[in-house]
Order: C-alpha cells, then structure tokens, then sequence
C-alpha cells in the first residue's frame, strides 16, 4: 500500500527518516521538491546513488549503486545494480516512498530490510542514529 501524499505521509517521514517525533508541523516532504530533496540528502551516502526521473506522467526514483567491476565501455545506466525503485505521480512523492522502502517497514529493524544486504545500505545518517 502506498501512502497518499500529505500530512500523515510527512509526518511519517520525519519519524521514520529523521527519527523525531512529529508534535508540531513538519515541512510538506513529500508535496514539495525542496523539502523532497532534504530527505535525500539524509540518507544518501556512498556508495549508494539516486536517480529521479520523469516519464509522462509519473516519476520513478531509484536508490542504486556502482557495479563493482563495470565495463566502462557500456552506457552509464548499466554500470549500476537497482536496489529500490518507486513510481509515483510527483517527484516528491517518489521520493518520500523510495526512502520508506529505503528504512523498512515500522517495528523491523532496517537491518533487515529485504531484498538489500548489509553491504548495500547506506550509514543511518546522524539525524538518524540513536
């Protein structure tokens, strides 16, 4: 099930990514571009890459990473693996599910995320570390 963007979604980003209690209003993350862009920064960390792209209607963001042996002759696309992938009708909005998907469901450790081995994961960031 995905979460219809708005408030409920925002404030279980910032939970969930930033690891703080929504008591008060929280910036609109995933109807807003900018405010999509700080839940990157909080959790991009390399290896790991993302890619947002626009096709018709729909958005999909990608958290990937570098192959480690890559032919450097092939096309940039290729020299990655996928790890998550999520369409959604706005930027933002793709952006705030991906990262959801990114730290696992509520009440599961995001150690055991399925699907991405310990190797593949990014560092909690520090507004995430607790």
């Amino acid at each position: 099930m995905k979460p219809e963007p708005g408030p409920v979604l925002d404030r279980l980003i910032e939970l969930r990514i930033f690891g703080r209690k929504p008591i008060v209003d929280v910036p609109p993350y995933s109807t807003s571009d900018s405010a999509a862009d700080v839940v990157i920064r909080a959790l991009a960390r390399p290896p790991w890459r993302w890619m947002c792209v626009q096709s018709g209607r729909e958005w999909t963001f990608h958290w990937r990473r570098p192959l480690e042996n890559p032919d450097l002759d092939s096309s940039t696309v290729s020299r990655y693996v996928n790890l998550i992938t999520v369409s959604a009708p706005t930027r933002a909005h793709a952006i705030c599910l991906a990262a959801l998907k990114m730290v696992g469901p509520i009440g599961r450790e995001s150690d055991s995320r399925a699907g991405v081995s310990q190797d593949e994961k990014p560092p909690k960031s520090p507004e995430n570390r607790g």
